[in-house]
């Protein structure tokens, strides 16, 4: 039997099938990502796979920080294969950077939440200090790390404030109907295109009563 008999290769599809559902599966969905669309979406997938690690072991994670959070996240990413950086310097120091091909940019914003300032005051880190807003780096994130009980509640708050104090933002829920995510808009000041940003509650609530 020959060699190319025995070890029969897999092809794209193959691969795709095989890491359906998991992070290599994301990672390998931006990696052959053709538009920026793509990759935002594979982004997304990538970052809810971390931050679902985060929340099954949550009870580890009480005396971490908000930047201890982050740099596992970040570390989770790069070890799925996304070219991720922690505390990057664009625009400043940004908690996590996502870069691509064809100048893909993807920025994040994590909170502690504390109190609706504090989260607005990330919102426009995201905003107006990190992002471009031009074409392939015109979407963003904001993760809110809850502590809290209800991070459904805190999130629906949060959507409210972000509007009453960002008259130019209009938001709306996820498509995906998770009340744990939704998405906002609004008119980046630098590249007057739309800047997205998805806002994701992290539960890391954790108060056993056995």
């Amino acid at each position: 039997m020959s060699q190319a008999m025995s070890k029969p290769e897999l092809t794209v599809a193959d691969l795709r099938i095989l890491f359906q559902g998991t992070a290599q599966g994301a990672a390998l969905d931006y990696a052959l990502a053709q538009d920026h669309d793509a990759r935002v979406e594979a982004v997304r997938k990538g970052v809810d796979f971390a931050c679902s690690e985060l929340e099954q072991n949550k009870h580890k994670k009480q005396k971490l920080g908000e930047d201890a959070i982050t740099l596992e996240i970040c570390s989770m990413l790069k070890m799925a294969g996304f070219q991720a950086a922690h505390d990057d310097d664009v625009g400043g120091h940004c908690d996590i950077v996502i870069k691509g091909r064809d100048l893909f940019l993807w920025l994040a914003e994590a909170k502690e939440h504390s109190d609706y300032a504090w989260l607005d005051k990330g919102f426009q880190q995201l905003s107006t200090r990190y992002s471009t807003g031009v074409t392939g780096q015109d979407q963003g994130e904001i993760l809110v790390y809850c502590y809290n009980q209800n991070a459904k509640a805190m999130l629906k708050k949060w959507r409210v404030e972000l509007e009453a104090r960002n008259a130019s933002v209009t938001t709306e829920e996820s498509s995906c109907g998770n009340p744990l995510l939704f998405f906002s808009t609004h008119q980046h000041a630098a590249s007057g295109m739309d800047f997205h940003v998805r806002h994701k509650a992290v539960t890391l609530h954790w108060d056993p009563k056995d």
